[in-house]
């Protein structure tokens, strides 16, 4: 009689256990995002209300919100405030999280890569009749940026430390990338980092030239990286393998041939720009993104370690394999793949 009691103490526990699990709320993961289209996070998100069946677990396992920030670095501080689940940072942000902010930072997945061969890379510029003809004319001159230690602002800063121009030598004016183009036009900033969605007006006009490339810069990079904390990772593993499931089909949608003509009507909604705008959008005239979402970390190293013997960056990190977890999205594209 006791052992039959016990038992069935045991088995409404393991009931009480498997009603909660299938009325515990879905895992919130908030990530963070600069500009987009570059990166997909906004569009991802407005897919999904879009095209819930390119999503199997949304509204499941998890839901997703996009967070705007104006670069990645301040996305280290949320993060470190657990109030960001995944950052999108640049080699240099990454490194700070790790080496200034001493988080728990892992690589997760890919954002874009710029100078990727035969995809677009970031442009450096300036009046063809201004003040600047060469880089060392930059001394004493206003740089836009949209943050420092930003992917834009870092590889700007290495082509002009290369060129022995120290960051005291001209004025920094922090400022979002779109509205970049009106402040060299009205002689607020004498140089840009100009990104194709707001490059109307500027790129191809012969009253501006381009100074340099990011590609020029640090060469093909791993231009903006995912990172979350291992003990993030850690709490909700499953979740955010079912995420990143879906973020990898989404991510294909997106970069499909055949989807063209929506991706960009929905990108245009998203960013309300026009659509003839960012016809560029998923094409080759954009940036590099993996359909796997797999980052390049050699590139990332190989950023960091120019960024710190240049004095970009204060202090070196080896990302692999201490701060690489690759697990994530392997297993997600497994499940994709049907492997």
């Amino acid at each position: 009689m006791r052992a039959k009691s016990l038992a069935l103490v045991v088995l409404g526990a393991g009931l009480l256990e498997l009603a909660a699990s299938a009325n515990a709320e879905p895992l919130t993961i908030r990530v963070g995002w600069v500009q987009t289209p570059g990166h997909l996070a906004p569009l991802v998100e407005a897919l999904g209300k879009k095209h819930p069946e390119i999503f199997k677990h949304l509204g499941q396992s998890y839901v997703m919100q996009a967070v705007r920030f104006n670069g990645t670095t301040p996305q280290i501080q949320a993060q470190a405030i657990k109030e960001l689940e995944i950052a999108s940072q640049a080699s240099s942000a990454l490194a700070l999280s790790i080496t200034n902010a001493h988080l728990p930072e892992r690589a997760v997945a890919d954002v874009l890569q710029d100078g990727n061969e035969g995809y677009f890379s970031e442009l450096y510029m300036v009046k063809a009749d201004g003040p600047i003809s060469k880089i060392e004319d930059i001394k004493g001159k206003r740089i836009a940026t949209n943050t420092i230690g930003s992917a834009s602002d870092s590889a700007m800063r290495t082509m002009l430390h290369r060129h022995g121009i120290k960051d005291s030598d001209f004025t920094t004016v922090e400022t979002n990338f779109a509205t970049m183009p009106a402040m060299i036009e009205g002689g607020k900033v004498d140089l840009i980092g100009v990104l194709p969605q707001f490059g109307k007006g500027i790129i191809g006009n012969k009253d501006y030239k381009v100074l340099f490339t990011a590609r020029d810069a640090v060469g093909p990079s791993e231009s903006v990286m995912w990172g979350m904390r291992a003990d993030v990772i850690a709490a909700n593993r499953p979740a955010y393998v079912d995420f990143f499931e879906d973020y990898i089909r989404a991510t294909r949608w997106f970069l499909d041939p055949a989807n063209h003509k929506e991706a960009v009507a929905l990108a245009a909604d998203v960013t309300k720009l026009p659509a003839e705008d960012l016809e560029y959008a998923f094409t080759k005239e954009d940036f590099y993104r993996s359909p796997d979402l797999r980052p390049e970390i050699p590139l990332a190293q190989k950023e960091i370690d120019e960024s710190v013997s240049l004095g970009v960056l204060p202090k070196k990190v080896t990302l692999s394999p201490e701060y690489v977890d690759m697990s994530l999205i392997e297993e997600a594209k497994n499940r994709v793949d049907g492997k």
